[in-house]
């Protein structure tokens, strides 16, 4: 009788001679995640952890998109098929071309649903939407970096725009109106929901105090992050320098920045350096680099210092809070200050070196303060921003907008009893 086959929302049904019929996998409903690259920053580590919620959660064949590579590239192929395109970021032929071949690889099944996440997707999510595939933007970034196009071409690509806190869908529309019914604003929560309680705070400071050769009664101001002035290493040198200059006791007041980047002759780090150097500071002010743990160094720590000039809704803090961390942050900086709101941290007027040194003074001389202000972080980032309610949320969403039922269906009570 020769072959006969059939493609159904069922799956393969092969029709042999003889009479034999023969059923093959079901094609699985595929759903897209996209990110602009892999490293260990914010961006790739939430769309990272979107995509391990799903996998967990759904009936659904997982595949990426990366633009560029990065440290968490083998991460994301453990739970998804990935294509990394390692192409200029930005529009053009090859990107479009890899995309669409991507996208049409499975004859009859097409994605159901793009994740398209930070604004550095944008030239991906171009070539996504020229395939008519229903997409969720989550945009983290503030304004300042973006043109009113870049903002008016995603707007036109999703169907739903993702905001992480009020002060960046406001900043958006400022930029760009934002078209009726597409904004929603959800705070991604906490990566791991075990971070902090892996050791004591009393074993991580022996470890890291130890192995940095500081004293033992040291207070420890952390920063984290990319060694860039977006990030405000500058700013935070300069507070450790004013800190130093309001009081010249020999208190042990120390900086501590865990995170890497240029660091080569004529960047921001290679000027700070030079200003710590000449003002005596170098040997209170630590850049350790970039560390593959880094919740040693935030359960070491005494307070977290946010130096960012502009940072939509960082992941630290959440690790800040999460370590039981007192917070303090500039106003006007990003959405921080909404994440600290109820006292788990105190806003300083922007770039106010003077009121930043002072409260890191007071917090060091009232352990009673600091120790109200670490409750309150603790109470506030596992109420308030569990990753697992962010991720069954995007759930709905992604439900919603590809019109499909993605979450694995439960057995019925009555199988399970009998079972």
């Amino acid at each position: 009788m020769g072959l006969l086959s059939s493609v159904g929302n069922r799956g393969l049904r092969i029709f042999r001679g003889g009479g034999r019929t023969e059923e093959a996998p079901a094609a699985r409903t595929r759903v897209l995640f996209v990110s602009h690259e892999a490293t260990r920053t914010g961006a790739p580590l939430i769309i990272l952890n979107i995509l391990k919620h799903f996998s967990q959660r759904c009936d659904i064949q997982c595949e990426t998109i990366l633009h560029n590579g990065g440290h968490l590239a083998g991460e994301f192929k453990k739970h998804s098929t990935v294509e990394c395109l390692n192409a200029p970021r930005k529009t053009c032929d090859e990107v479009t071309k890899r995309v669409q071949k991507f996208v049409q690889r499975e004859k009859g099944n097409p994605p159901v649903l793009a994740l398209c996440n930070s604004m550095e997707s944008r030239f991906i999510a171009e070539a996504v939407a020229g395939q008519r595939i229903p997409m969720i933007y989550l945009v983290h970034e503030l304004p300042s970096s973006y043109a009113e196009e870049d903002y008016q071409n995603i707007y036109a690509y999703s169907d739903k725009v993702i905001f992480p806190v009020h002060a960046v869908r406001e900043a958006a529309d400022q930029k760009a109106p934002m078209p009726q019914g597409k904004a929603v604003v959800l705070p991604q929560g906490l990566l791991n929901p075990e971070f902090g309680r892996k050791g004591t705070r009393a074993a991580a400071r022996k470890k890291i105090l130890g192995e940095m050769g500081l004293p033992e009664d040291a207070f420890v101001v952390l920063g984290c992050g990319t060694l860039d002035l977006r990030k405000g290493i500058d700013h935070f040198a300069n507070i450790a320098r004013t800190l130093h200059n309001q009081s010249r006791q020999a208190a042990p007041i120390h900086f501590i920045w865990v995170g890497d980047g240029p660091r080569w002759t004529h960047s921001p780090w290679h000027y700070v350096q030079l200003d710590l150097d000449k003002s005596g500071l170098g040997t209170h002010v630590h850049f350790v680099g970039e560390k593959a743990d880094v919740e040693p160094y935030f359960l070491a720590s005494d307070i977290f210092l946010m130096s960012s000039r502009v940072d939509p809704f960082p992941c630290v803090i959440h690790e800040a809070m999460a370590s039981g961390l007192p917070i303090i942050t500039f106003q006007n900086s990003g959405g921080a200050v909404e994440a600290i709101a109820g006292g788990a941290g105190i806003a300083v007027p922007y770039a106010d070196y003077d009121q930043a040194a002072s409260y890191i003074r007071m917090l060091a001389a009232q352990p009673e303060m600091a120790a109200g202000m670490r409750v309150k972080s603790l109470e506030r980032v596992h109420s308030r921003y569990r990753f697992e309610d962010y991720g069954d949320k995007l759930i709905d969403l992604a439900e919603i907008t590809s019109r499909k039922t993605l979450r694995r269906q439960m057995p019925r009570i009555a199988e399970v009893r009998a079972a």
